[in-house]
């Protein structure tokens, strides 16, 4: 590879963690997903909240019709104006529901621990300040009015109800199956002798925070709020964050996002790095809010806490008829495995998915990104010594399946190294008097001896894409948080040694110095191709510039993906140095 060859390959690996930040804060939000136009609902019928079941009764027996859907209003005396707090629990979770407004008060996910550390607690999702699924405008049912609560005898489901003087009433049904998957079933009854008119109410998630030990590691944490919609598809709406704030900055925002007003969806969710709760209708019938406040220390905008909401349209429950909402909502982990069997698409939060500008790239990106989280898990669970010894064997697939295009690389290098005297003969003979006939012999001579200009490019170029897909799924993988290796105790989150003792920069980590070092090795060993002493000169910087460019932009990155870099390049330098001593062996 010549020096013009050399220098944008450069440029463009040490530009990607650049890139990925350019895309993500300005072009990925104005190329958001495809939505589909909002459904104008016909004038002269009824308004309803979107589909959900109205149940008539006949005129048959329209004289019973008091009677029995009074049979459907539990005989409750008035509800006490305190708290009052049960638990749905199985083996991951524990839910904490609250009389008031009939959420959920807190969540506690039993198979994580809250921090690294031995004997931690679980971590706990508090929403005790907005319980997640309480009702928002809806007078008597909100999160500061108390319903009546009833646990089932197998304990796997809770009713929380209200029933009024004039005939009408509130049901609740929360029902906990065996993973992080709950179905919630409202009813409005109306046994009064008037139309019960509801108003435009929304049911929210509970607000996600990030976890305070990941406070060092804004630069790639993940506070968002997601949609989806069959149509439109994903949309990553904590992408355009900063933009939904806009130059006001006010504390907080309370909106619709772009382009989706009046447009139903599947799904909404809040997540941070590691967690997510998904909301989802039985049907698309309702519309989408982001709710966020930010932190008031520092200049940029910094998301404090974000949530989503379900917008519900105005609805008419008729005297002796009822209406029907059903809901899922998982609150649980990102773990790949566990969203997809949720089902409904509920893996996209993953953001394994390229939308925006480069949503063209999807067909490689998604698919890679699955087969590498798919196959860092199969390593773990094959081979002993956690996801530190998975992501070596990891490195080590990749590096053998682009083994064919390295040595193809290698040895068109190492043709362009023996050519030099030639080329450095037809400098000599054209110079600078015949710049194209110069340039016509040098791609003849090129042709001649088979030689490939680009063949050095080749592999970088290629694994450019992979990098970029490793990057997402180590940054986001909840299988790598807290998980160990040698001395790195979480391999998610950079090593911090010596946390808040080094001055400047804070803690010591250890893998990215590794790196860089052997980025240096590696070109050290690679075959140097410049012809002339101004490109030995200019590779001889490059040899310690991109290097050091390196440690600049990895210091702060997951363990896990600087283990991956750092891995690849010593396997990189085991086989340059066998083909070295190959070629000696072979010359003596």
């Amino acid at each position: 590879m010549n020096k013009k060859d050399l220098i944008p390959v450069i440029l463009l690996v040490l530009l990607i963690p650049v890139w990925m930040l350019i895309d993500r804060t300005f072009i990925a939000p104005k190329f958001p997903a495809k939505t589909p136009a909002a459904i104008e609902q016909p004038a002269e019928s009824a308004p309803t909240t979107g589909h959900m079941g109205e149940t008539a009764l006949t005129e048959a027996t329209a004289e019973n019709a008091t009677e029995a859907v009074q049979s459907e209003i539990p005989a409750v005396a008035e509800p006490k104006a305190e708290e009052v707090v049960t638990v749905l629990e199985n083996d991951n979770i524990k839910l904490e529901l609250t009389s008031l407004g009939g959420g959920i008060k807190s969540a506690t996910l039993l198979a994580y621990p809250e921090v690294n550390e031995k004997d931690s607690p679980p971590v706990k999702l508090d929403f005790s300040d907005a319980p997640a699924l309480a009702y928002q405008g809806l007078k008597g049912i909100g999160a500061a009015e108390s319903l009546t609560v009833q646990t089932s005898a197998d304990g796997k489901s809770v009713s929380l109800s209200k029933a009024w003087s004039n005939g009408t009433a509130f049901q609740r049904t929360i029902t906990i199956g065996d993973g992080y998957l709950l179905t919630i079933s409202d009813r409005f009854v109306n046994a009064g002798s008037s139309p019960w008119e509801l108003p435009a109410v929304r049911i929210l998630t509970g607000n996600m925070k990030n976890p305070a030990d990941i406070e060092s590691m804004k630069g790639i944490s993940i506070l968002g709020v997601d949609s989806y919609t069959p149509a439109g598809g994903i949309n990553f709406w904590g992408r355009s964050l900063n933009k939904l704030y806009g130059k006001a900055k006010p504390l907080s925002i309370d909106m619709v996002p772009p382009d989706m007003g009046g447009v139903e969806v599947d799904w909404v969710s809040a997540k941070n790095k590691f967690f997510t709760q998904i909301l989802r209708t039985d049907e698309p019938i309702a519309t989408m809010d982001i709710l966020s406040t930010r932190e008031t220390e520092g200049k940029g905008i910094i998301p404090k806490d974000v949530a989503a909401a379900l917008a519900l349209k105005p609805s008419v429950v008729e005297a002796g008829s009822s209406h029907d909402i059903n809901y899922t909502f998982f609150i649980g982990p990102k773990k790949y495995s566990t969203l997809q069997a949720a089902g409904n698409h509920m893996e996209k939060v993953m953001e394994f998915e390229t939308i925006g500008f480069f949503s063209w790239m999807n067909w490689l990106m998604e698919p890679a990104r699955r087969f590498l989280l798919s196959t860092l898990n199969f390593f773990d669970n094959a081979i002993p010594g956690g996801y530190g010894i998975a992501i070596i064997l990891l490195t080590l697939l990749v590096r053998i399946l682009f083994w064919p295009l390295t040595h193809k690389s290698t040895e068109s290098m190492k043709r362009m190294q023996q050519i030099q005297p030639e080329i450095k003969a037809l400098q000599a003979k054209y110079g600078k008097s015949n710049p194209q006939q110069l340039q016509q012999e040098t791609m003849k001579l090129y042709k001649e001896k088979k030689v490939n200009p680009m063949g050095g490019c080749l592999p970088m170029f290629v694994q450019i894409p992979v990098f970029i897909a490793l990057f997402t799924v180590l940054r986001n993988a909840i299988e790598l948080r807290y998980a160990s290796f040698l001395w790195i105790s979480d391999l998610s989150a950079p090593e911090n040694l010596f946390a808040g003792q080094i001055p400047y920069i804070g803690s010591l980590n250890i893998l990215p110095l590794l790196m860089s070092a052997s980025m240096m090795l590696q070109q050290k060993l690679t075959p140097q191709v410049a012809s002339t002493p101004e490109q030995q000169q200019q590779q001889k910087m490059m040899m310690f510039m991109m290097p050091i460019m390196m440690l600049f932009f990895f210091y702060k990155m997951p363990s896990g993906l600087v283990l991956y870099w750092t891995t690849s390049n010593l396997l990189m330098i085991v086989q340059t140095s066998l083909r070295n001593v190959k070629k000696k062996v072979k010359e003596a």
